[in-house]
C-alpha cells in the first residue's frame, strides 16, 4: 500500500444507496413503534391508522434495517478488497 493513501475504504453510491434504505427502515420502525407504545399516531397524524398497520410497519422497518445493514457490510468489504487488490467473491463465481 502507498503511503500517502487513506487506509478506510472509498465508499461507493451503492452504499450511500443502502444507507438511505437504512433510514427509511428506521423511519418505518420508529411510526410502528411510536403507535404501539402510546396507541395513536404520534409522528404522523393519521399513520398507522390501526395495531395491525403499526405491526407491520415495525416488522417491514426491521427487515429494511436488516437487509440493508448486512448490503452495507458487503459493500464495505468489497471496497476494501478492491483496495488491497484482494480476491473477492466476485472473482470465483
Amino acid at each position: 500500500m502507498q503511503a500517502n493513501r487513506s487506509p478506510l475504504p472509498r465508499l461507493t453510491l451503492a452504499f450511500w444507496g443502502w444507507a438511505l434504505l437504512d433510514l427509511v427502515g428506521v423511519l418505518i420502525l420508529a411510526l410502528g413503534a411510536a403507535w404501539l407504545m402510546e396507541g395513536r399516531a404520534s409522528i404522523l397524524p393519521g399513520f398507522p391508522a390501526s395495531a395491525m398497520h403499526a405491526w407491520a410497519c415495525v416488522l417491514i422497518g426491521g427487515a429494511l434495517l436488516f437487509v440493508a445493514a448486512v448490503k452495507m457490510l458487503v459493500e464495505v468489504m468489497h471496497a476494501t478488497s478492491r483496495q488491497n487488490q484482494a480476491a473477492n467473491d466476485a472473482k470465483f463465481s
